[in-house]
């Protein structure tokens, strides 16, 4: 029998109705942000979905399904501890000068591919050889992405100067 006609068996749908808020209250608690407990829960769903497992009884797959939401905010909460990452507000803080604030405000806002060039280029101190090997790009791919990443942030700043 499928997950759909088994008496013990049920689709995702009914998983979610009938667990669904617990579910995302214990992932919010753990998690502290609704984002992040929305997407506990889908994966918790998506691992349901997956699961080839046979439930007993519907405490042991209500025990499973808790297990599984709380292992998954676990390792999200360990990913995030090995992986912090820093605001742009956080950031701004270090900025000296209103210049590095305009200039660093309008390097977030290009492109990835010219962002990380110029960021390990001109911030990080990197040389075109060490960047291409870490992009696994070609230098002569550096170096234009740098050319045209230089040539944008500097029509982005004279945007600013004109209105300011």
């Amino acid at each position: 029998m499928d997950k759909m006609t088994d008496g013990l068996e049920w689709s995702v749908e009914r998983v979610f109705q009938e667990y669904g808020n617990m579910l995302y209250r214990i992932a919010f608690v753990m998690m502290k942000n609704a984002f992040d407990a929305e997407d506990i829960v889908q994966d918790t769903l998506i691992k349901y979905m997956e699961c080839r497992k046979r439930f007993d009884t519907e405490e042991y797959r209500k025990a499973w399904l808790i297990r599984v939401t709380i292992n998954l905010c676990k390792n999200r909460l360990r990913f995030y501890r090995n992986h912090p990452k820093i605001s742009v507000e956080q950031l701004s803080r270090y900025y000296e000068t209103k210049e590095d604030t305009e200039l660093m405000d309008n390097l977030l806002l290009l492109p990835e591919k010219y962002r990380e060039v110029l960021l390990l280029h001109y911030i990080e101190g990197y040389q075109g050889k060490e960047i291409a090997k870490m992009l696994t790009l070609s230098e002569a791919t550096v170096r234009k992405r740098l050319e045209r990443g230089r040539k944008k942030l500097g029509e982005m700043l004279e945007q600013c100067e004109k209105y300011f």
